[in-house]
């Protein structure tokens, strides 16, 4: 599912035919919160314990804000709810669902915790079952005393029900290190409906990410690895979880993946002498064997997939940690993007401290100090985490693929170019100018623009078949007429994406007309 039909990023190579003089930039977020974490309010009773903040999730209907948290208070463990219109100001709802001190005046939902994922269906037709969880191993009971594993729906996202049982019932743990066996495996559908990643383990004592899918958000695939280490990444790289669209939807024809990238300690022993000392609780006594490291960074990549499978990533962080002694210096994990008023919001939980509760100090005992986490956002332009700029002082070019509309249509573009200039020309399918649609022609971008439309002369978008794209082959029908757009592009300019309109424009090598994967 597309979010914006006809888009195209240039996050890949997909369409792209050449670029000569320019390069891809991967375009870091601004946070807002570099000093400081979200202003949650947690001063009521049943929040004096310890919690657990949830990725947010966006009502794109209501325009809200999500935020859920698990409570532990005592022997009980809550899921309470946070909305904001803004994503800056929280505030509780008053649900009157469960009881706490003899008063339902407050924010708890219905919900059992624990569960593995909590999303907004876009699709759903049945309001009932617009919100969807899904728990990660069995936590119910069947009529026989059999462990049921267990999904649940709501119409608003405080008002929990379970589903009904059925086949799905009998699944296993669905993401884990450690997970079952017979879990792994089968058949991938790239275009399901719903998604799911996280961590697995990989034989090897480290993280990899796996990979889910679902037509029903209630049977789910069997567990694929699609992320792990290569001869690229730094010794002790592993994949802690990722953050993603559950509704496994695309933009500009690309899956946008936040990767949660653990930096482990590579001088960290696999072998723990003094269990009790170590994780500075009582427990085992005598030697014991990690199934992996335990101690490290966190940091959150960028990764991009046309199929779910494979997978681009930056290796660069993308939303860079604080300084040693800031709030978020030992891990940040990124939220799934969001996009609220002309910007890409992107919500993360971060901690000051590593996995294992040190400081920056070197030495330090693990958890010498309690972890505080807190809720973090950064902001980015549409479409912007990677562009398109000249690589010297000289313009560039960039020529895309052929793509095929014999009616003609428009182009817009995102593009920055207030401190410099993107020309472009149209194209013959042989890399021929059409004319009256050249450089020369166009009507040059100057400015910072998220919706530029490209126009030659009073010409907006590309002309139809006609005079000015003729038949070079007899008997060639005008569906089998392409055209190309090449970008010069100066510096000071950065191009993030396209919009082909009508949407419909079939590129070369794609299996079916408006259909972003290449063939094999």
């Amino acid at each position: 599912m597309e979010k914006t039909p006809g888009k195209q990023l240039f996050a890949d190579d997909y369409f792209i035919e050449s670029m000569a003089g320019v390069r891809r930039v991967l375009r870091r977020p601004r946070k807002l919160t570099a000093e400081r974490p979200l202003d949650i309010p947690l001063d009521r009773p049943w929040e004096s314990g310890q919690v657990q903040f949830s990725p947010i999730i966006y009502d794109e209907r209501n325009r809200l804000f999500r935020l859920y948290y698990t409570a532990w208070i005592g022997d009980r463990q809550l899921l309470c709810a946070l909305d904001s219109e803004d994503g800056v100001k929280w505030e509780r709802p008053r649900l009157g669902l469960v009881e706490w001190d003899g008063s339902t005046d407050n924010n708890i939902t219905n919900c059992p915790p624990a569960g593995l994922t909590i999303c907004w269906d876009p699709r759903e037709r049945e309001e009932n079952f617009r919100w969807k969880r899904v728990d990660n191993k069995p936590t119910g009971t069947s009529a026989d005393g059999e462990p049921e594993w267990r999904a649940f729906h709501s119409r608003d996202g405080y008002d929990w029900h379970p589903c009904p049982p059925g086949t799905h019932s009998a699944q296993k743990m669905l993401f884990n290190f450690g997970s079952p066996a017979e879990t792994f495996g089968g058949a991938v559908d790239p275009d399901a409906e719903y998604v799911c990643y996280s961590q697995r383990g990989s034989g090897r004592r480290t993280r990899v990410l796996g990979r889910r899918d679902s037509r029903d958000f209630l049977n789910w695939s069997g567990l694929r690895t699609v992320i792990d280490q290569d001869l690229d990444d730094p010794p002790g790289t592993e994949f802690y979880s990722a953050a993603f669209d559950s509704a496994n939807r695309t933009e500009g024809g690309l899956h946008i993946l936040m990767l949660h990238t653990y930096l482990t300690d590579v001088t960290e022993s696999y072998a723990i002498e003094d269990p009790q000392a170590y994780w500075g609780h009582g427990g085992e006594t005598g030697p014991s064997a990690l199934a992996a490291r335990v101690d490290g960074l966190v940091d959150t990549q960028l990764a991009v997939s046309r199929d779910t499978m494979a997978w681009r990533r930056f290796r660069q962080p993308f939303i860079p940690r604080g300084e040693p002694g800031a709030w978020d210096w030992g891990m940040l994990f990124a939220d799934a993007p969001i996009l609220h008023e002309e910007q890409l919001w992107l919500f993360y939980g971060a901690c000051g401290l590593t996995h294992n509760g040190r400081t920056a100090q070197r030495g330090e005992q693990p958890y010498s100090t309690p972890k505080s986490w807190g809720k973090g956002v950064a902001v980015l332009r549409p479409d912007g985490y990677v562009g398109i700029e000249a690589e010297s002082y000289a313009p560039g070019v960039l020529t895309t693929h052929r793509f095929r509309q014999e009616s003609g249509g428009s182009i817009r573009v995102n593009a920055d170019a207030a401190a410099g200039e993107l020309r472009y020309e149209l194209l013959e399918d042989t890399g021929a100018c059409i004319p009256g649609y050249g450089v020369a022609d166009c009507a040059p971008i100057r400015e910072d623009t998220l919706d530029g439309v490209l126009s030659w002369g009073s010409s907006p978008g590309w002309p139809a078949v006609g005079d000015r794209r003729k038949n070079r082959c007899p008997g060639l029908s005008p569906s089998e007429f392409y055209v190309k757009l090449r970008f010069h592009i100066a510096p000071g300019t950065t191009l993030y994406s396209l919009t082909l309109h009508p949407p419909e424009a079939a590129v070369w090598g794609s299996g079916r007309a408006g259909k972003d994967r290449v063939r094999e």
